[in-house]
């Protein structure tokens, strides 16, 4: 062979697919030797590594020792925990139940306070104004020409 290996005839060295020739070539050749050389050396370092990692992560875990029993003490500490967290909910419930009739009251009462502003006959501002000024219509005689005749009218035929 008179020419170098190329870097695809290396690869194919490597994974075991060689021709007699190439075999001899690198027994011959030292350039070609030493670069087959060097990547056996780095694959051998890779999968050295790779061992090593493998070895780390796929360690077979012991069976415990049986350990101290857990104390009854332990046992209600985690109930009386259990039970307030379970209380918490129910608390805040009836926060926000009395919270929401709290505001039902103060609605009410504020429409029984404009209830009572809408039905008032004259505004409160007027109120002493009207005090002053008594009407009675009906002792005068007279009809205000703003307030509404309420008795029935007769048809004309």
């Amino acid at each position: 062979m008179s020419q170098h290996l190329s870097s695809q005839q290396i690869s194919q060295w490597m994974i075991g697919e060689r021709t007699p020739q190439q075999e001899q070539h690198v027994g011959e050749c030292s350039q070609c030797g030493a670069e087959v050389a060097r990547m056996e050396a780095a694959l051998g370092l890779f999968r050295g590594s790779v061992r090593h990692w493998s070895d780390l992560q796929v360690r077979v875990p012991r069976p415990l020792a049986p350990g101290p029993r857990p104390h009854p003490v332990r046992w209600a500490l985690a109930a009386a925990a259990l039970l307030v967290l379970a209380a918490v909910p129910v608390y805040r419930s009836a926060q926000d139940r009395q919270r929401q009739a709290e505001i039902a009251r103060a609605d009410a009462l504020l429409l029984e306070q404009v209830d009572a502003e809408v039905s008032r006959a004259v505004p409160r501002p007027m109120e002493p104004l009207v005090k002053l000024v008594s009407w009675d219509f009906s002792s005068t005689g007279e009809r205000d020409e703003n307030r509404r005749d309420t008795s029935p009218k007769e048809e004309i035929r």
